[in-house]
């Protein structure tokens, strides 16, 4: 149904600029998100169109509609556009949304932007070209309401109705002194019922929250959540007021640090752009390093099964299940790894936490480690029985290597369903407990807990899984059937 009304904006659109339908294109321009405009728009690479809609619709609406246009797009459009049109643009963009689309674009065309942008714009987006990638002075924007906490309520209103539309967010105006240290915050409608002639050092707030340029954008996201916020002032070392963040800011870090996370997850590289946009090779590219790193990570399952093999040579039957103990146990670690890191990632730990995390895990991993070691008792004692497992094969390859020995197919069957149930009890465990340390590892090195933790946490639990499966046969389940 979605795409059956995307289709049918395209066409309008296409339609009322082929027909030079200025009345019809500003219609749908005055009706319709920006973001669905561009959607229905994404597939087109004829600049002429562009240009026609630049021109004809009013700048409130383009200038918002550009940001969200595709990076190949915007670099057309730009290219085409003569200077006078750039500036008409940048006049009507805030600075975020202007460097979040020149990161993207070669150094010509940034060259260009920038040469286009007012003096006091092209600073703003200097300034913040100069932040690293992912901290909250690459997000920030610095277009918003800063008044002296010596000003009237009235006077503050009157700034507003005259500044406020090129802020990026009126309803929340940030108090400082004459040294432009943040003295408070005042929220729009304490302003509305203030009386006229308070200053806004009386009526401000005072147990603001900041953050600094150089901080995390994940732990900025984190903040807001925490405290509820709309806007949050980005200050500097001197914690002097240099921009703000506002919650659309927040929504696009957690989507993009989600996104992150779950490829992280799933090893794969960041995708930078859509699916459906992204060429072949570079596909390619993003999946192909970690598996081939996994492939080597394995060594060490090859290296055990190698040492072993006299083990698996003495009953066939042990090859049947080594793929479901390492499933299982890779399985167990997955679902705490998941657990885990969304937790880090929503900062729900404190110092201190790493103890009761570790003792709450190893609880749960004791109550999950006993129902799995219970069912797979009854699970293999089962597929033994119907003959899933070919149990006899087994036996009669064993009688051939050891003429003397004597043991029933039942025997055999309790004991393999014993050493089924006895790895799988100990690899939920292990599992579980190196799943969780691990995200906590990778946070005190500084490593992204999600890139680390998925491939390591595999090789981890199928290496101890294996050792446990055969040690116990080797040791245990082994001399019970005179092997």
């Amino acid at each position: 149904m979605e795409e059956i009304v995307e289709e049918l904006l395209t066409d309008r659109i296409l339609t009322a600029v082929k027909n030079r339908n200025a009345k019809e294109l500003k219609e749908i321009f005055e009706v319709t998100p920006n973001i669905d405009i561009a959607e229905a728009l994404d597939e087109v690479e004829d600049a002429a169109v562009f240009l026609y809609i630049f021109r004809t619709v009013n700048s409130e609406y383009t200038s918002d509609f550009f940001t969200e246009l595709t990076n190949e797009q915007q670099e057309m459009i730009i290219n085409a556009f003569t200077d006078k049109q750039l500036i008409e643009l940048l006049d009507n963009s805030f600075a975020d949304d202007i460097v979040d689309a020149l990161e993207e674009m070669p150094a010509n065309v940034v060259a260009r932007v920038l040469k286009a942008c007012p003096a006091d714009l092209r600073k703003d987006v200097n300034n913040l070209l100069n932040y690293k990638d992912n901290t909250a002075g690459s997000v920030m924007t610095t277009e918003y309401l800063d008044m002296k906490d010596t000003l009237t309520v009235k006077e503050a209103l009157k700034i507003i109705r005259q500044r406020g539309k090129d802020a990026e967010t009126v309803y929340t105006v940030f108090v400082r002194d004459s040294k432009r240290n943040l003295m408070g915050t005042i929220n729009l409608d304490d302003l509305i019922f203030a009386k006229d002639d308070e200053i806004l050092s009386d009526v401000m707030d005072r147990d603001f929250v900041t953050c600094n340029v150089n901080d995390d954008q994940e732990e900025v996201a984190n903040m807001f959540k925490r405290y509820d916020l709309n806007a949050m002032a980005v200050v500097n070392n001197e914690n002097k007021i240099i921009g703000i963040i506002t919650i659309d800011d927040v929504v696009d870090i957690i989507v993009e640090e989600a996104t992150e996370d779950i490829a992280h997850l799933n090893q794969i590289s960041n995708m930078d752009e859509p699916y459906l946009k992204t060429p072949v090779i570079k596909l390619v590219l993003k999946c192909v390093p970690w598996i081939l790193i996994l492939i080597v990570l394995q060594m060490f399952s090859t290296l055990i099964i190698s040492r072993f093999e006299g083990a698996i040579a003495s009953l066939t039957l042990l090859s049947f299940f080594m793929s479901l103990v390492t499933d299982a146990g890779g399985n167990a670690g997955g679902q705490t790894t998941t657990l885990i890191v969304r937790s880090i990632s929503l900062d729900e730990f404190g110092r201190g936490d790493f103890k009761r995390v570790i003792w709450k895990e190893f609880r749960v991993a004791l109550c999950i480690a006993g129902i799995v070691g219970a069912f797979a008792f009854a699970w293999i004692l089962f597929e033994t029985s119907v003959g899933i497992a070919n149990v006899a094969e087994s036996i009669k390859g064993v009688q051939e290597a050891h003429p003397g020995w004597n043991m029933s197919e039942l025997s055999v069957k309790l004991v393999v369903s014993g050493l089924i149930a006895a790895t799988l009890f100990v690899a939920m465990i292990v599992s579980r407990m190196v799943a969780c340390m691990l995200p906590f590892l990778a946070k005190a090195f500084r490593l992204d807990p999600a890139v680390v933790c998925g491939p390591f946490t595999t090789t981890l639990v199928d290496v101890i899984t294996l050792l446990t499966y055969f040690l116990l046969w080797t040791f245990v389940f082994g001399p019970m059937l005179g092997l």
